[in-house]
């Protein structure tokens, strides 16, 4: 993911807040586990997604009772008076390529309030940009769309584009951008979005205790319709 308008600071730390732990990695801003009530996994976390899929790595995880994505870890969505880091900003971008052609008319997402305060907002805004092949989103495409952030994992939340989303062409590059405007409805916006299953990977540093769970920072997970 890349983080807009991040804290300058490149030093990783680590606090804790309402039991809850963040990090600074590579000067963003990460979550750590979630530790709030968690909601149940519904027939819905579990149905498979209608119609045409651009691009989705919201994959359920039998070990993880279904879940399409890991609450271990994230990346913070914040506006600059969320109520867990204040004055800080952080807006993420995952990059995907199209499996399709066609509009998009939904980006269902991985994100729900951090859970460590009670947020003033849980808006955010989602768009579409192209790439320009350096590893950062380029243009944006079409117009923004507001979701709302989902109370507590294993929720999902929607950006529904309707019949206004913009076109997307098989096999080329493009970027989901979360970001929170300086309206009053997102600058208070504290959300987390998680990690997609499988992001963090075993490894086994041959000590004799196996195989352990590196936690990576891997992509947000979400799907695009």
């Amino acid at each position: 993911m890349i983080g807009k308008k991040l804290v300058s600071s490149l030093a990783c730390v680590a606090m804790m807040t309402c039991g809850t732990a963040f990090a600074q990695q590579k000067g963003k801003l990460m979550s750590g586990p979630y530790k709030g009530p968690m909601g149940p996994v519904t027939a819905a976390d579990k149905a498979d997604a209608p119609d045409a899929v651009f691009f989705t790595n919201l994959v359920a995880d039998p070990c993880n009772a279904g879940a399409k994505y890991s609450a271990n870890n994230g990346f913070l969505l914040i506006g600059p008076t969320n109520c867990g880091l204040a004055g800080s900003t952080q807006w993420l971008a995952a990059p995907f390529t199209s499996k399709a052609t066609g509009a998009v008319t939904k980006v269902t997402l991985a994100v729900t309030n951090w859970g460590i305060c009670t947020p003033t907002s849980n808006k955010y805004t989602v768009q579409i940009y192209d790439d320009n092949c350096l590893g950062v989103p380029n243009n944006p495409l079409g117009s923004p769309v507001q979701a709302t952030a989902a109370a507590a994992p294993p929720a999902l939340s929607n950006a529904n584009f309707g019949t206004t989303g913009p076109l997307l062409a098989a096999g080329v590059h493009y970027w989901v951008v979360l970001t929170t405007n300086t309206t009053p409805v997102q600058m208070g916006t504290t959300a987390v979005w998680w990690e997609a299953n499988g992001q963090n990977e075993p490894f086994n540093i041959n000590d004799g205790t196996g195989w352990q769970t590196g936690n990576l920072g891997g992509v947000g997970g979400f799907m695009v319709q």
